[in-house]
């Protein structure tokens, strides 16, 4: 039984050993292989530029949150952006409610940014701040300010939204609402000529 013992020992430190030997001379060069992998697939195509552009972005949708808790939204907005970096908007929009409706102006701004496997964004979308005109069934005519943030792709679109209104006899509503958006968005380039990716 001693033998047998001494046996597998003996056979796990040979494995051991050539297995070390065997690895020791055939050790891989990270680097070296991005650098192959890269060599065989290629550069990767650059996405074309659009340039700067104006757009359309008619929208309909839903909110949920106060002082409606739940509503029906429509906005129309116009955008500028630099086709790269920078985007600003400005709308007016309705919301309808049970509680209250209210007629909404949006100034935004915020980036144009690449989204892996998805359409690129054409600057409606960012951080925005909107002035609410409230027409309270109990309380009359609030006016108040909310500020927030929207992200879209495609046709659609995600705000949130934090704010307060108040009314001539100092009553007050809050504001704190998700909305889910959904839009044709059209877009106007004002270059002629836009870079277009290289061939390959």
């Amino acid at each position: 039984m001693r033998w047998s013992w001494r046996a597998l020992g003996i056979a796990a430190l040979v494995l051991v050993a050539v297995s070390a030997t065997a690895w020791a001379g055939d050790e891989i060069d990270i680097d070296r292989w991005h650098q192959e992998l890269a060599d065989a697939l290629g550069e990767e195509p650059e996405e074309a530029s659009r340039g700067p552009s104006l757009g359309l972005y008619p929208n309909v949708g839903g909110g949920v949150g106060p002082p409606n808790w739940v509503s029906l939204q429509a906005n129309a907005y116009i955008s500028f952006t630099d086709g790269e970096k920078f985007s600003i908007y400005g709308g007016y929009g309705i919301e309808r409610g049970p509680q209250a409706d209210a007629q909404i102006i949006t100034l935004g701004w915020g980036g144009v940014r690449r989204i892996p496997v998805a359409s690129k964004q054409l600057g409606f979308h960012g951080k925005f701040l909107r002035y609410r005109r409230w027409d309270d069934e109990d309380h009359g005519i609030h006016h108040g300010l909310s500020f927030g943030t929207e992200q879209g792709v495609g046709i659609g679109a995600l705000s949130f939204e934090i704010g307060a209104a108040r009314s001539e006899r100092n009553h007050w509503l809050v504001t704190l609402q998700a909305a889910l958006k959904f839009a044709l968005p059209v877009y106007i380039p004002l270059t002629k000529k836009t870079t277009p990716p290289p061939e390959t």
